[in-house]
C-alpha cells in the first residue's frame, strides 16, 4: 500500500507545485462579457448570422426537461417565426474564468410572444464560453426552470 501512495503523493506535489507557479497562470483573453452581451442581443434580434458566429460548431445545449439539442436546434429555437423575444439582460451574474474558458452562471427573465400570445420564462442558466481561434465561441448553454415560489426574485428585463 505505501508502494502506491509515495508516487500519488509525488504526483500531487508536483500539480500543486505547477498550479502555484504565478507564471504558469494563463490570463483570461478579454472579450468574453462583450461576447455574452452580443449573444444576448442576437437572440432579442433574431440575428442568425451572429448566432452562427457566436456558437460553436460542437456546442451543446441542456434545456430544463433534460433533453439535448446541438447548435442547429438551438439557433432554429430561437429564429423560429412564431416567437418574438424582448431585449433582456441577465440578472446576477457570476463569471467563473481561467485561461481560455469563461463561464456565465446568471438568472434570466424573458418575454415576449409565442405564436401571438404573450409568455414570460424564468430560468437560471450557465453559458461555457471558451477562447478558439481568435474569437469566444459559446461551447455549452444549460437552462434550469425558476420554481414559481423563486420566480419572483428573478429580475433581468423589468
Amino acid at each position: 500500500m505505501m508502494r502506491l501512495a509515495v508516487p500519488a503523493l509525488v504526483f500531487l506535489v508536483a500539480a500543486c507545485g505547477a498550479s502555484a507557479d504565478p507564471a504558469a497562470t494563463v490570463a483570461t483573453p478579454e472579450g468574453y462579457r462583450e461576447a455574452a452581451a452580443a449573444f444576448d442581443s442576437a437572440i432579442a434580434a433574431k440575428d442568425e448570422a451572429a448566432l452562427q458566429r457566436l456558437i460553436a460548431d460542437d456546442f451543446l445545449w441542456v434545456r430544463g426537461s433534460g433533453a439535448m439539442g446541438d447548435k442547429a436546434a438551438f439557433i432554429a429555437a430561437l429564429a423560429a417565426p412564431s416567437i418574438r423575444i424582448e431585449p433582456f439582460r441577465p440578472a446576477e451574474p457570476r463569471w467563473i474564468t481561467s485561461g481560455d474558458s469563461a463561464l456565465l452562471a446568471a438568472t434570466n427573465r424573458l418575454q415576449g410572444t409565442a405564436d401571438g400570445e404573450p409568455f414570460v420564462d424564468r430560468h437560471r442558466f450557465a453559458d461555457h464560453w471558451l477562447w478558439r481561434d481568435g474569437a469566444w465561441q459559446l461551447v455549452y448553454a444549460q437552462v434550469t426552470p425558476v420554481p414559481e415560489a423563486a420566480a419572483a426574485d428573478v429580475g433581468g428585463a423589468d
